[in-house]
């Protein structure tokens, strides 16, 4: 199953059959105490009144006064302004009276978030005891209430104090609700006197919220996403919401979850459908093996053969779960962002600096690549451009395309007995050395890892020795801060007179005015560049350089890996590794994710779930399985930097119930079912 928002569970199937108990889960909520404010309605009542009464003042001074009344009531959200600091202070900027207090109460239930009524009734058809908390005031909360039919000695608010002429002059200072520990106190009240029998949830958005969690007076806090977030609050709960249909499943136990009016209620106001095959598009041309193999997995990829822009992933790839690229396509934090289904992203080639991998990980999204894959192929094409360098092949063939003979020996030689000089000693760079030590070169190599020398290969001491010692200069470097101009007009100057440069790694690796002033003034012998700076994104655009007409220069189109055996390797390669991530949830081999694989218990269910690394999540999850007694089979979590990535096998069906519950944990990026 696949998630479809990242906030919240979709595409959840809702599973019919739930086995019925005798006993209750004594560990279950009974009591739901709701913040009022920013939380049953849309804003804070005092807000509203604060409004109201500042239309009066003319426009200018208005605005600055609303902004000084934002500032305030977002300090007292979060606990750095008391509650009855901000009172005073907030209607101290205005002149509220009683018509201005009448007026907003008289709209409030326009005010009440979407579901608030329907949730509410049902968790008290289900028994819960609904308490409900403000800060604000008896004549704008009242009403709202009893709409909801909550009991009125349920119900705790603040109250004004009005002079003769129906002017606010102050507010009554002995009710608890005024002190900042006030709501605090009064829920502990509650719990003193009896009145919240077993388990107790606080749902709100603020300091004071939290607080009651904090000092175990509740057992859960439950964090409403309203529009102004307070992330340092939010991060602190144990459940998240921004919609109030999603409360059922956190206070319903399985037994009374599977009453048949709740199922009813659930998929009418729940967000959830049918489980769907992932959407699969494959761009540029990717090679046919990895098609087939999809095919074979069950599945129906859409192919196109260009590559598409950020604008029309945006557009044109909103849908799409599962989503292969080659290099020309640019998978940027903002395409991301646009598609919400994406759950897997597959580069059919060897880097990866065309996706934001950053920006994908804390999607959510694991990132495959092919980095072997063409190993020999690039290898193979370096060794030929050397040989075809030295023999000055551009130029006779050039030649020779415009009629003219130059069979002549000037200049060409045997690369036997010459030295090559690899920038970057890793797999394409130690291939190249054996094949070129094969064929009668000396090899020496340069690279920031202390690495292994094969054969007769020799490190040399510093990239300058290297650049001195060296009749050819091949590259093969990834694109980093380090990497990019690491051949310029300075370290051009170190080569021998003569030489030959290869680039077949990244376009950013060599300043191009820099070799093409070399090439023109004779300094270099010639050039092989399979790689650039900007690279067009097909095949209709045109492609400017500025070795263009440089004398005994090879320009290739980025074809380095380009062979029949590379792409059929890379298909398959990366291929496999993005099916058993749909299928397995494994992640071996991912370039920007935890690496998971865990071997599947016979006969269980698999739930994967990627949340911020943080501590006390799998705490949560297990405590959650816990006290609905599911029992786990196989658990593996690894970290890495701020992600976290755990995969878990149960020996029974879990409900969406369940994984609505672990999507709503505060920490958590997304929650995927695998059957």
């Amino acid at each position: 199953m696949f998630g479809k928002s990242r906030k919240t569970n979709l595409y959840i199937h809702i599973e019919q059959n739930f086995s019925l108990h005798n006993h209750r889960d004594k560990s279950m909520i009974n009591n739901i105490i709701f913040n009022f404010d920013s939380t049953l309605i849309k804003t804070e009542g005092v807000e509203l009144i604060l409004q109201r009464a500042l239309q009066r003042l003319d426009p200018k001074e208005r605005s600055g006064r609303l902004e000084e009344l934002g500032k305030i009531s977002c300090l007292a959200d979060i606990g750095e302004t008391s509650v009855a600091e901000a009172l005073h202070q907030c209607f101290g900027l205005t002149g509220v009276n009683r018509g201005d207090v009448e007026a907003v109460a008289a709209g409030i239930m326009e005010e009440v978030n979407p579901r608030v009524i329907e949730s509410i009734q049902a968790l008290q058809e289900a028994g819960k005891r609904i308490f409900i908390l403000s800060t604000g005031f008896d004549e704008l909360v009242r009403p709202v209430t009893r709409a909801l039919h909550v009991d009125d000695d349920h119900v705790f608010t603040n109250q004004l104090i009005y002079d003769f002429r129906g002017e606010v002059v102050g507010f009554n200072e002995r009710n608890p609700l005024f002190l900042s520990a006030g709501k605090g106190f009064l829920v502990e009240q509650l719990k003193n006197d009896g009145r919240l029998p077993g388990g107790t949830t606080v749902v709100g958005r603020s300091a004071s919220d939290l607080a009651i969690r904090k000092n175990n007076v509740a057992q859960l806090f439950v964090y409403y996403l309203n529009t102004r977030i307070h992330e340092e609050i939010r991060r602190q709960a144990d459940f998240v919401i921004e919609r109030f249909d999603q409360l059922l499943p956190l206070f319903f136990s399985e037994e009374e979850f599977s009453n048949e009016r709740m199922q009813v209620y659930y998929q009418q106001n729940g967000a959830v459908e049918e489980e769907v095959k992932p959407n699969v598009l494959l761009l540029e041309n990717i090679h046919d093996a990895a098609v087939q193999q999809m095919k074979r997995a069950g599945l129906e990829p859409r192919l196109l053969k260009s590559a598409l822009s950020i604008d029309e992933l945006c557009s044109d790839a909103a849908d799409v779960h599962v989503l292969g690229i080659r290099s020309q396509t640019r998978v940027t934090a903002r395409a991301i962002a646009c598609m919400e289904n994406l759950m897997v992203i597959g580069a059919f080639c060897i880097g990866t600096n065309q996706v934001d991998l950053e920006a994908a990980a804390a999607a959510g999204i694991p990132v495959f690549n092919a980095p072997y894959s063409n190993t020999r192929s690039v290898a193979e094409l370096v060794v030929g451009e050397i040989i075809m360098l030295m023999r000055r092949i551009p130029e006779k063939s050039q030649a020779a395309h415009a009629s003219q003979w130059l069979k002549s020996a000037a200049g060409c030689t045997e690369i036997r007995g010459k030295t090559v000089g690899i920038i970057g000693y890793g797999h394409i760079g130690s291939q190249v050395s054996v094949l070129l030590e094969s064929l009668g070169m000396t090899v020496c190599f340069h690279d920031i890892v202390d690495k292994l020398p094969l054969g007769n290969a020799q490190r040399a001491a510093s990239l300058e020795e290297l650049l001195g010692r060296s009749d050819v200069v091949t590259l093969h470097v990834p694109d980093t801060p380090i990497t990019r101009n690491l051949i310029g007009a300075a370290q051009i100057a170190h080569m021998k007179q003569g030489a030959f440069l290869i680039n077949l790694s990244r376009g950013r690796v060599v300043e191009l005015a820099a070799l093409r002033a070399a090439l023109d003034a004779g300094a270099l012998g010639g050039a092989a560049v399979d790689v650039f700076p900007e690279e067009p994104n097909h095949s209709q655009e045109p492609f400017l350089s500025p070795l263009q007409g440089a004398r005994n220069t090879i320009l290739t189109p980025h074809i380095g890996g380009s062979t029949q055996e590379a792409q059929i390797d890379i298909a398959a390669y990366v291929g496999e590794k993005m099916l058993r991530f749909i299928h397995t949830g494994a992640t071996t081999g991912a370039v920007n994710f935890p690496e998971v694989e865990l071997a599947r218990v016979p006969n269980t269910h698999r739930i994967l779930h990627v949340h911020h690394n943080v501590p006390g999540v799998l705490a949560k999850i297990n405590n959650l399985f816990a006290r609905r007694s599911i029992n786990i089979a196989g658990q593996l979590l690894q970290t890495r930097e701020r992600i976290g990535y755990l995969i878990i096998d149960v020996d029974q069906q879990v409900s969406t119930q369940v994984l609505d519950l672990m999507g709503h944990i505060a920490e958590t990026i997304r929650v995927r079912k695998i059957a």
